[in-house]
């Protein structure tokens, strides 16, 4: 799998929630220089600076020379630029003696020196006596306490006629009250029912109950192959892939991501290709699919089904949006939105 490493370029992410983020103002690239512009790329703020980050809380962090300094949206300098690090500002809370959880202030991380200690300056630039909670439970008497209890299976099913040696899990299908019964037998795997009906054979390396869906399945490895089986034991994916894994998307919609002959796939658990183009490798990120060709270039597949074919030689999501960060052919970066709008020029 190949891994996806970005260069040191901006302080894009760090720090930032999807709520956090404001999206109304987008770094544009015109050669080397930065600026901002409108989702149509009307351009806002003139491009003039080294480097150019989100909005968060009404502030941008912008490079002027070797550092940092934080403009507003509408492209004044508010805040020097004096910073070797520069974070986004978000929400965070000071204590008060008279009032539980503190004070609701804004705040970012920044650095006066190279490698220095991380501060936390206010909206006029001034370091905080302290850095801010991030949020108001953070504070001891806001804590609740956490119990954890562990719910461990016994089975007491009599083992009939030696059909199993030891039960692992069970489950139900759905519309049915009858339990079916995940066990392994002389090193393989199977299951049966509450009845000892043998359901699926045991033959299988392992068998995994996923849950993760409206209706659980079965993820099987047969002889160092995987596939997926229904809960009723028919074939939803052959057992013939080399790896295998599922990810949860879209709420309830279950992806079954496999690799056979050097290739990626990505299916539904009816075995039907979501994404029909076959990539040399296909990573799950979270939120969606990065698509690397058989020249190492990226792209992205969004689950809306909106997608950026392969171009770039670096990629990576902004959380929570429609925005990627992407390194150009030409060794630069810039951002593109999931129509595959580029919000730079060369």
């Amino acid at each position: 799998m190949n891994k996806i490493i970005l260069g040191c370029f901006l302080l894009i992410t760090t720090g930032v929630s999807a709520q956090q983020t404001d999206m109304s103002l987008i770094p544009f690239r015109q050669g080397d220089k930065w600026g901002y512009t409108t989702a149509d790329r009307n351009i806002v703020i003139q491009p003039k600076f080294k480097e150019a980050n989100w909005f968060s809380e009404g502030f941008a962090s912008v490079k002027i020379g070797n550092k940092f300094g934080y403009i507003n949206k509408a492209g004044k300098l508010v805040i020097p630029a004096k910073f070797t690090v520069a974070k986004p500002f978000r929400k965070g809370y000071l204590p008060r003696a008279d009032k539980q959880g503190g004070d609701s202030v804004l705040f970012a991380g920044a650095s006066l020196v190279a490698s220095g200690v991380e501060i936390c300056i206010n909206t006029k630039g001034k370091t905080t006596p302290k850095c801010p909670a991030m949020s108001e439970s953070s504070y001891p008497e806001n804590k609740m306490p956490v119990e954890t209890i562990l719910n461990v299976k016994n089975y007491t099913l009599p083992n009939n006629n030696g059909l199993f040696d030891k039960i692992l899990d069970d489950y139900k299908i759905s519309g049915f009250e009858e339990i079916y019964y995940v066990a392994v037998k002389n090193g393989q795997y199977g299951v049966f029912n509450s009845k000892f009906d043998t359901i699926i054979p045991f033959q299988f390396t392992s068998i995994k109950v996923n849950r993760k869906s409206v209706s659980p399945f079965l993820e099987v490895n047969k002889n160092g192959k995987y596939g997926v089986l229904t809960t009723d034991g028919k074939i939803a994916i052959n057992p013939e892939y080399v790896d295998m894994y599922t990810v949860s998307v879209s709420g309830d919609k279950t992806l079954i991501v496999l690799r056979k002959d050097g290739k990626t796939f990505v299916r539904d658990l009816k075995n039907v290709d979501v994404i029909s183009t076959v990539y040399t490798d296909v990573v799950y990120d979270n939120e969606g699919f990065i698509l690397t060709d058989a020249n190492n270039l990226r792209g992205y597949y969004f689950t809306d089904n909106s997608v950026i074919q392969p171009k770039y030689t670096e990629l990576k999501r902004l959380t929570g949006s429609k925005y990627l960060m992407v390194k150009t052919n030409t060794g630069k970066f810039a951002y593109v939105n999931s129509a595959g709008v580029e919000f730079f020029s060369e």
